[in-house]
């Protein structure tokens, strides 16, 4: 659906890539994308949704939001086998490859991170949960997914650098369809992946004695 939308109804090319390079470049952005989304989506009310689970202590509410965020990534996981696999098919073969598994391994400390903050968020703000989608859709629209780095003007393109999901989108486009690994997004992509996982469970670890007063 998205290749027939992008590709022959708005018709968007980028120069020198063809039709099927072009659906790659889609798929390297929308596939962590829609994982990001749906660990964002259910494990934002998770907290909420499982208030019964606040006064046991031997199942920490934590481990449930990871669990929801980890569960949002599995079908990723698949989606990205799926791939490499269109990636080899075209030629794309590189030693790059084999760092893919490690950014998957960051996007998912880093939606953690984000979840544990924005769950424990809704706690104590309900109407987050309303705005959940309309921050889906505005990552989707700012987001690199159907379009390059390259593509955006000039005077825009450091709007980029405000956006993570732009970091790891780009990092996955180089890593399999480029045959390079640009070291300083990863080390800033690490960082602030690391960065956000402290965050949010010092956040989540330091209120939860209040979420029981809250649900």
């Amino acid at each position: 659906m998205y290749s027939i939308v992008y590709v022959y109804v708005l018709g968007v090319r980028i120069p020198g890539l063809g039709t099927s390079a072009y659906v790659l470049v889609i798929f390297c952005g929308l596939v962590p994308f829609l994982a990001f989304s749906e660990a964002f989506g259910i494990g934002t009310p998770s907290i909420v949704a499982n208030r019964s689970l606040l006064r046991n202590t031997l199942f920490p509410i934590e481990l449930v939001v990871a669990r929801d965020v980890i569960v949002g990534h599995v079908t990723m996981g698949l989606g990205m086998v799926l791939v490499w696999i269109a990636a080899l098919y075209h030629g794309h073969l590189y030693w790059t490859h084999l760092v893919v598994p490690l950014v998957y391994l960051l996007q998912i400390v880093m939606a953690i991170g984000i979840v544990w903050v924005t769950s424990t968020l809704t706690i104590f703000f309900r109407d987050l949960q309303q705005a959940t989608p309309i921050i889906i859709l505005f990552l989707m629209l700012v987001s690199p997914i159907a379009y390059t780095d390259a593509m955006v003007p000039e005077r825009m393109r450091a709007l980029l650098n405000f956006n993570p999901l732009a970091w790891l989108m780009h990092l996955y486009r180089a890593c399999l369809l480029e045959g390079t690994v640009p070291l300083d997004n990863l080390a800033i992509f690490t960082a602030f992946s690391l960065g956000m996982f402290m965050l949010g469970y010092r956040l989540i670890s330091r209120l939860k004695p209040l979420f029981a007063d809250y649900v």
